[in-house]
């Protein structure tokens, strides 16, 4: 869930820091920090993965998981330049999905009858709250959000490939010690084409936002890294599929607090209902197994009799 806030709140932040800085130097500013803090943290308790560092075949995983997830900063941030924050955060919900996928596929986790009633729930809510776009009318150009659409397809597709191999490489390493390493390495891919210099031209309301980016990553990714510690990779995407949804929430509060700044996206009622509904699935697939088990259903049978019974 803090993995989820966190990210609801960052599209907001992000979309105002592009005006005034370019992505490639942003993404730079979030990896460094999260490195430079995650180092702070993993020298106090004395395990910095040395060992890692020595392994080829380790640093070939780390090295592709970092690209992975920096291909996925930038197509995310990219993205941003053609469709609305909360469209761009319902269109990034295909990376949990992709993941749960994945989870089953690669990982040979166990999806049970309840979780995938929840898929298809929050599937049709995700279809719902995009009545709009497929309406075209929601005042986006339909160009602009077809091409979104694509950037925004890679950045799910990379993001959740990056994820799959995070939940892998936890049979031999701690959640902290592999983000640290894949800030690291996301750092360096970024340094060539960041220009540091840029922080200088930035006001104090813009110095903020860019702080909360950086402290962002380190805490979305380092809460979302130790869930797959305690959680199945389906459990975990399903919880952040209600992100939009948070997205949509903050967006609406943030132009009341700030109108010249922030502008919420105008959504129908049908989008709403889709909204309430991507709740509902992700709370199915989360606990699927716990609500739609045997022992439940066969309960819910026995009361319907009894009820016709007594009719």
């Amino acid at each position: 869930m803090t993995t989820a806030i966190m990210w609801g709140l960052l599209p907001l932040a992000l979309k105002s820091v592009l005006v005034l800085m370019d992505a490639y130097t942003i993404t730079w500013y979030r990896f460094v920090f999260a490195a430079f803090f995650v180092t702070l943290f993993l020298s106090a308790t004395r395990k910095i993965p040395n060992s890692a560092l020595q392994q080829t075949s380790v640093m070939k995983r780390l090295l592709l998981a970092a690209i992975l997830l920096s291909f996925n900063y930038i197509l995310y941030l990219v993205s941003l330049h053609y469709i609305p924050v909360e469209t761009a955060q319902m269109l990034i919900q295909m990376a949990p999905f992709f993941m749960l996928v994945g989870s089953v596929v690669v990982m040979k986790e166990h999806f049970s009858r309840g979780q995938m009633v929840g898929s298809l729930v929050l599937i049709s809510g995700l279809l719902l709250f995009f009545n709009q776009q497929f309406i075209n009318s929601s005042g986006i150009d339909s160009h602009d959000f077809l091409l979104g659409f694509i950037i925004m397809f890679g950045a799910a597709i990379t993001w959740a490939a990056y994820a799959i191999m995070q939940k892998q490489m936890l049979r031999y390493y701690s959640s902290n010690q592999i983000m640290w390493c894949i800030y690291l390495l996301s750092a360096l891919f970024f340094l060539p084409l960041a220009s540091p210099e840029k922080i200088k031209s930035l006001d104090d309301s813009a110095l903020l936002l860019l702080l909360f980016c950086c402290a962002n990553t380190l805490i979305a990714y380092g809460t979302f890294a130790k869930s797959l510690e305690y959680l199945s990779t389906a459990k975990v995407s399903a919880t952040l599929a209600i992100t939009p949804l948070l997205t949509v929430l903050f967006a609406t509060i943030a132009e009341q607090i700030w109108p010249t700044t922030f502008q919420a996206q105008q959504l129908n009622a049908l989008a709403y209902i889709g909204a309430s509904i991507v709740v509902l699935g992700s709370m199915l697939t989360a606990l699927g197994n716990r609500i739609l088990n045997r022992k439940n259903i066969n309960a819910v049978k026995a009361y319907l009799r009894f009820k016709n019974k007594s009719a």
